[in-house]
């Protein structure tokens, strides 16, 4: 079967002040992590797995992704309002970019190749990718109900059910997508809004597939609890 997933869109805007001093001079996704930085691993991960086109939206810093992308052959877009606005607000500003279906992932991940190639295989075209649960602090939770996406959310007493946890890396669909610029341009909080809401809020209309890898190596990397984490826990144990 041919591949379909050509194209990755890599959100990338913000300031990183949890992760601060490191991020007074470098985006989160340039922090280092063993041998290369959160930025160098995802496209090289991307490319081995097909991905042709790499979309990265920023803000904070924006010239080192752009001289990053020059070298790389990555497009690049600046999401002008970054310091004010939320991640669904630079996913939309970008979205004119985006042909076809793709993958949706945050610069600040550090991963096992299996997630990118799951979300690949996965035969629906909308999936949010989780995972069990690490007990990493600062945790998104995932409702999962028929094997689709109820609801999320990082306090677990705004669920019915505690099923998951969110990885940060999706598939959608251009159908998704055309929703999700309707609904930026309807709702009152779109430019405050985080990406991951807005598709939540979506998904109680247009099914947004599950696809839960229970022993996943990765973690995100908010602060410096999560750098050290990444360090000392999940990078012995990535390909």
């Amino acid at each position: 079967m041919t591949q379909t997933i050509e194209t990755a869109v890599i959100l990338a805007a913000g300031r990183g002040t949890r992760l601060q001093p490191y991020t007074f001079d470098i985006p989160k996704g340039f922090m280092q992590v063993g041998e290369e930085k959160l930025i160098e691993r995802s496209v090289r991960l991307l490319k081995e797995s097909g991905i042709k086109n790499v979309i990265i939206g920023t803000g904070h810093l924006h010239e080192h992704y752009e001289k990053f992308a020059e070298e790389n052959g990555l497009t690049t877009f600046l999401s002008p309002d970054y310091a004010t606005t939320g991640s669904f607000h630079t996913l939309i500003y970008g979205s004119d970019l985006i042909k076809g279906d793709f993958l949706l992932l945050e610069s600040d991940l550090l991963y096992h190749s299996d997630a990118i190639k799951g979300l690949i295989n996965a035969e629906e075209k909308d999936v949010i990718l989780c995972s069990g649960f690490t007990k990493s602090n600062d945790e998104v939770y995932v409702e999962v109900v028929d094997d689709k996406l109820k609801s999320l959310s990082k306090k677990k007493e705004e669920l019915e059910s505690v099923d998951a946890e969110l990885v940060g890396i999706w598939k959608l669909s251009t159908e998704l997508l055309d929703k999700l610029k309707k609904h930026h341009g309807k709702a009152e909080d779109a430019r405050n809004k985080d990406y991951e809401i807005a598709i939540a809020h979506l998904s109680q209309k247009h099914p947004v597939s599950v696809l839960k890898m229970e022993n996943l190596t990765w973690c995100e990397i908010d602060n410096q609890e999560h750098l050290e984490r990444a360090k000392e826990k999940i990078l012995p144990k990535l390909d």
